[in-house]
């Protein structure tokens, strides 16, 4: 079977996210390093894809993937807080780009961002003032930049 079959996928594994907001690391990224390289501690990710070298609060969802990989049991309320504060941080960094980069270049152009959401490392923009690709492609890039290359930058349907 393909190794991206998702019945062959870790719990964590099929739930993409920003794992590392410091460094903007995604979850891909890091289990794709873990299974290739046969990765086995925090220190050998940060050396390979260097989640995990900044301020350290990404060290317990970086256990949560060895120890899913590996086939070891996961405390189920470690995971859950992992993933709110994993929602939490990636919703305030994203916010925190959006604010002090992304807005005020959209409205230098007289674009509006009215609104946005984000869902693991999707985020969904609402643009008003224009439906051109351009503008979303300049969100997309200063979102890439400024809090994880692998981003998936979407527009948000009207309503």
């Amino acid at each position: 079977p393909d190794a991206a079959d998702p019945s062959r996928m870790a719990n964590g594994e099929a739930r993409p996210r920003l794992i590392c907001r410091c460094l903007g690391i995604a979850s891909p990224r890091v289990y794709a390093a873990v299974r290739a390289e046969g990765l086995a501690g925090i220190a050998d990710i940060t050396k390979s894809v260097r989640a995990g070298g900044g301020c350290g609060m990404c060290h317990p969802e970086l256990e949560e993937v060895l120890a899913e990989i590996a086939g070891e049991p996961v405390d189920p309320a470690l995971a859950l807080e992992n993933r709110l504060i994993c929602r939490e941080e990636t919703r305030s960094r994203v916010g925190g780009s959006i604010e002090s980069v992304v807005r005020p270049r959209l409205v230098a152009a007289g674009i509006e961002l009215a609104a946005y959401e984000v869902e693991g490392i999707c985020v969904r923009v609402r643009l008003a003032g224009t439906d051109d690709d351009a503008a979303l492609a300049v969100v997309r890039e200063k979102l890439r930049k400024y809090v994880c290359e692998d981003l998936e930058v979407e527009r948000l349907s009207p309503g």
